[in-house]
């Protein structure tokens, strides 16, 4: 069997995404795997696995891809809407393509909105997902967004947001089980994200606690009142992906400071779903999508509305944790993203549904 992966979203999670379905398809016998990129492989931090009897091609220009790619492939699998101009060209074609057998879309992102994207502006207009066999979007994204660029209801299928647990994994696992001591340096406390939240809030929260902040943040973050002036540190987010899992790692614990008027329910689960499969203690806003992996105080912990107040509540808990309660704590943690979030679970789900089975 022949496919066809498209990446042209250049994300880290697109790439863990891409070695997530390389090693689900590593068993199966006679499958050949290209992956169409119009980047070099961006983030040298990210494992760089093989096509399984295929390759990696760079996409320059229509005639040149045409000559790359193979006659014909069985499957095509298309990862996210592009954003650069160039390569909607290349996108729409392999959409439409008679040469591919099978297609199926995958969003790993949530729906690009009006204008922010130039391929699925042009897939809307013309209706160009009516093409298509399936396709998966995520849980909490609107159905009828993605009916408005043809696709049918009926080819749609939710899938859940999900990380690279053989990426992202607590730090010195072995050597902590073997010593009884848990993971956990110095007395920082790490946040990131770039959408509803309010990182003063937690600042004071933070220092009251007595800790320090690190921030990843793409946001402009407001200054911080005169008194917690040197008590945080801002870093840009997409300028420093290559750190992030070191970042969650040294961590005390990871806080999401999620605002109260935030309408979307799983604000945050990006970050919080990294750091629990690190094996680090999470402290973010309670909601029925979040209620689903964290159960309080046994692998992270809830507050109600953001305060200063109720985030201080959370930081002591976890300051009381003994050494052995916060390292079960972590276990629990990653255990329960390994169960309901692991990218490598639905790659392996996907392949054995399309392209591994009988």
């Amino acid at each position: 069997m022949k496919i066809l992966l498209v990446n042209f979203l250049e994300s880290p999670e697109n790439l863990h995404f891409e070695q997530a379905f390389i090693r689900a398809l590593k068993g199966g016998d006679r499958i050949s795997l290209d992956i169409v990129h119009d980047f070099q492989f961006p983030c040298p931090f990210i494992e760089k696995l093989p096509p399984p009897r295929g390759r990696r091609i760079k996409y320059t220009n229509p005639a040149a891809l045409k000559r790359e790619l193979r006659s014909s492939y069985d499957i095509l699998v298309l990862l996210d809407f592009p954003k650069r101009k160039a390569c909607a060209d290349p996108f729409l074609r392999l959409l439409r393509s008679p040469a591919c057998a099978k297609k199926i879309f995958i969003a790993n992102h949530l729906f690009p909105m009006p204008g922010h994207n130039p391929t699925a502006d042009i897939a809307g207009k013309l209706g160009l997902l009516s093409v298509l066999d399936q396709a998966f979007i995520l849980e909490f994204d609107d159905p009828d967004l993605w009916s408005g660029l043809g696709l049918k209801s009926d080819r749609i299928l939710k899938r859940g947001y999900a990380v690279d647990c053989l990426y992202y994994g607590p730090a010195g696992l072995k050597e902590a089980i073997k010593s009884g001591e848990h993971v956990a340096r110095g007395n920082g406390v790490f946040s990131a994200g770039s959408t509803g939240r309010d990182f003063s809030v937690l600042a004071s929260a933070v220092k009251k606690a007595g800790l320090t902040l690190n921030i990843f943040s793409d946001a402009e973050v407001p200054p911080f009142k005169a008194d917690l002036r040197g008590l945080a540190s801002v870093f840009p987010l997409s300028k420093n992906l290559h750190n992030l899992r070191q970042a969650v790692r040294e961590a005390r614990a990871v806080v999401i400071p999620i605002a109260d008027g935030h309408v979307n329910e799983a604000a945050g689960n990006s970050i919080a779903f990294i750091s629990m499969a690190c094996g680090r203690p999470v402290i973010v806003k309670r909601t029925p999508y979040m209620e689903r992996f964290i159960k309080d105080g046994e692998n992270g912990f809830f507050y109600g509305s953001l305060s200063a107040p109720n985030l201080l509540r959370q930081l002591n808990r976890v300051l009381s944790l003994a050494p052995a309660a916060l390292h079960r704590l972590g276990e629990e943690a990653r255990a329960a993203i390994l169960e309901k979030a692991s990218l490598d679970a639905f790659a392996a789900a996907f392949a054995a549904k399309f392209i591994l089975k009988k």
